[in-house]
């Protein structure tokens, strides 16, 4: 997340407590301590005593969202938030929105056509695949790689990855590329050679990306973190079908070696 391509890159130390993301819901959570043997970060669940009976909660500040605690909780007591709900409902306000999808959604939903056409129709502007931003991020590797003369680079697409990095690992802050993730070369793209003064909302199943975006570093180039489980979510509460909707296409030129990355 600390783009070179954006123009030089720093270490940002987190200070302070994190809004909280991965979080325990404590009516379901019976203590099983399932999500303790599962988190690869020691001390990022804690178990406590709630009422006489024993409970888990996550550290804000140790937790790298990686969603170990999610798989492993047989009880649905750990849940987590993103921001799909203020995504529509700003859509529903009128507001100018871009998406970027990252090309899992095309075997997590009924047709990625589909998918691209109920956006489009909700009040999506443009719709860029992630892929054309991996192929810019290909580029920018090799550029650091050769103008820097690196030996060893730790790729950023993963920010669960670049969290544990940066909160357990400092030492090898050094090793991580100075280029952005594919979603946030996309956005600088848009942002910059595509004039777009749409915010900018990135579809994925990824958690973690709502601690990337905002991240000082990445100067707010997307605002929203739309995850596919949510969205299947909104999708079943508000009856909607994708099928019922035309097709729709990608906004962007194509992509090349990018499309592998996944």
């Amino acid at each position: 997340r600390k783009g070179a391509w954006l123009g030089g890159w720093r270490v940002m130390e987190k200070t302070t407590t994190e809004k909280e993301i991965v979080y325990t819901d404590t009516d379901r959570c019976v203590g099983c301590n399932k999500c303790i043997r599962n988190c690869p970060v020691f001390g990022a669940n804690i178990a406590y005593v709630l009422d006489g009976e024993n409970r888990v909660r996550v550290d804000q500040d140790r937790c790298i969202r990686c969603g170990a605690c999610l798989d492993a909780c047989s009880h649905n007591a750990r849940v987590y938030a993103d921001d799909t709900e203020a995504f529509f409902r700003d859509l529903k306000a009128g507001k100018k929105i871009s998406v970027v999808v990252a090309p899992a959604a095309r075997v997590n939903f009924e047709g990625i056509g589909k998918l691209l056409g109920f956006l489009k129709s909700s009040g999506v502007h443009l719709a860029y695949d992630v892929s054309f931003g991996a192929d810019i991020t290909t580029w920018a590797y090799l550029k650091a790689i050769r103008e820097k003369g690196l030996s060893s680079v730790i790729a950023q697409p993963c920010p669960a990855i670049v969290n544990y990095i940066e909160k357990y690992r400092k030492e090898l802050l050094s090793s991580l590329a100075p280029v952005h993730s594919p979603t946030l070369c996309t956005a600088v793209y848009l942002k910059k050679y595509a004039k777009s003064s749409d915010a900018i909302a990135f579809i994925s199943p990824c958690i973690a990306n709502g601690d990337e975006f905002r991240d000082p570093d990445t100067k707010g180039l997307v605002s929203y973190n739309v995850t596919y489980g949510k969205l299947a979510e909104y999708l079943k509460a508000h009856s909607i079908l994708l099928s019922s909707f035309k097709d729709a296409a990608f906004d962007d030129i194509g992509c090349w070696l990018g499309c592998v990355y996944s």
